[in-house]
């Protein structure tokens, strides 16, 4: 096999091993609220809520967290949308069963 070849192959195993690590999950909120926080931690502010069935797109990062990607988040308090990409949810609250078979 050709050098060329043998990295080529290399370069593309490496990828897909980095993609599998870092795979996007779209699904729903299963809990009445799911709430928002801001770092991975039962100990992290509340800054936002997700109502049940929302669909989500996360990816998941430390055991029982998820990464929000994509979102419809509102503040507790005022009930208006918010951006907030990067923030976390337990994974207890997510699920990629269709919402109709609940």
């Amino acid at each position: 096999m050709s050098y060329m070849k043998c990295f080529s192959i290399t370069i593309l195993i490496v990828f897909m091993a980095i993609s599998a690590f870092s795979a996007e999950l779209n699904g729903w909120i299963k809990g009445d609220t799911c709430w928002v926080v801001k770092s991975p931690s039962t100990n992290s502010t509340i800054i936002g809520i997700i109502k049940k069935k929302a669909a989500v797109t996360v990816e998941k990062v430390e055991k029982g967290w998820l990464k929000i990607i994509f979102a419809p988040i509102r503040d507790p308090k005022t009930g208006k949308w918010i951006e907030c990409t990067g923030c976390y949810i337990q994974e207890s609250n997510f699920t990629t069963e269709l919402p109709n078979r609940w």
